[in-house]
């Protein structure tokens, strides 16, 4: 994400029109999640996320997206901490449907 930032240049360090990469370092909420972005379903009734219930069946949930890191975006509502979370789901993917667990080594 392009900003713009001002800083105080009095020994003539920076040079006009120059470019930086800066990383800022933001604090996650404590009610916040985050989930690789590849796990977003983005459909009609919005963006929502593949879960697996107890009885190994999916469960679309309805989620509130916060801030976008990239890679990661952050969940404000719509998922607990212990929800199993699929990821790369294909467009496909409807409620209810049954799902295996492939072994891996």
């Amino acid at each position: 994400m392009q900003v713009e930032l001002e800083l105080d240049n009095a020994n003539r360090e920076v040079f006009p029109g120059a470019y930086a990469e800066v990383h800022f370092k933001l604090p996650a909420s404590a009610q916040s999640l985050r989930l690789p972005a590849n796990t977003v379903l983005f459909r009609a009734a919005g963006l929502q996320v593949a879960t697996i219930d107890s009885q190994k069946r999916v469960r679309l949930k309805s989620i509130v997206q916060g801030r976008d890191f990239g890679t990661t975006i952050e969940i404000l509502t719509g998922l607990e901490p212990d929800d199993v979370v699929i990821l790369n789901p294909p467009d496909s993917l409807t409620d209810g449907v049954l799902v295996r667990f492939a072994k891996t080594t």
